[in-house]
């Protein structure tokens, strides 16, 4: 290349360079939209307690969000409405889907969308107003807490779920 095609290419490189403004990439260190983070706890002891085969599911939805056994999780609020619900059923065994007790646990919220940048958009986060379990002849959930009503970030439990 001649040195005027090297200096019309560096000019060029430059200039599209400078053109690029720090809104247009979304780093992978921004944070999203935060999960409300339950806990599962033993009703006596008030010790952190593992629920076997705990199977949930949203309301009205026919995907299972998890199936397994856990002791704390985080599941996603919808971000549009002030309220989600969702059926957390234990002891679920996938080759009798009518097994397991089932409570059916209703989360009350409000939301605010929060911009991050013209790359990332907006998340979402949420100040937890109640928890209402539905009661039924075999309820398992016997009782909630809420720890924090801000659901920011996902680095603490947020609901103590008492069984």
């Amino acid at each position: 290349m001649t040195p005027l095609k090297n200096t019309f290419l560096l000019i060029f490189l430059f200039q599209f360079l400078l053109s690029c403004e720090p809104d247009d990439i979304c780093l992978s260190s921004v944070k999203d939209t935060p999960r409300l983070i339950l806990g599962f706890y033993d009703i006596n002891t008030g010790e952190i307690k593992e629920i076997n085969n705990l199977k949930i599911q949203g309301l009205s939805n026919e995907e299972i969000y998890v199936y397994q056994t856990l002791d704390s999780i985080g599941i996603p609020l919808k971000n549009s409405e002030n309220l989600t619900v969702y059926t957390l059923t234990k002891d679920f065994n996938e080759n009798t889907p009518s097994s397991g007790n089932e409570d059916k646990v209703y989360f009350n919220y409000n939301y605010n969308w929060n911009y991050i940048s013209r790359a990332c958009g907006f998340i979402t986060t949420y100040d937890i107003q109640d928890i209402i379990i539905e009661n039924d002849s075999e309820n398992w959930i016997l009782n909630t807490e809420i720890i924090d009503t801000n659901i920011i970030d996902e680095k603490n439990i947020h609901v103590k779920i008492f069984h």
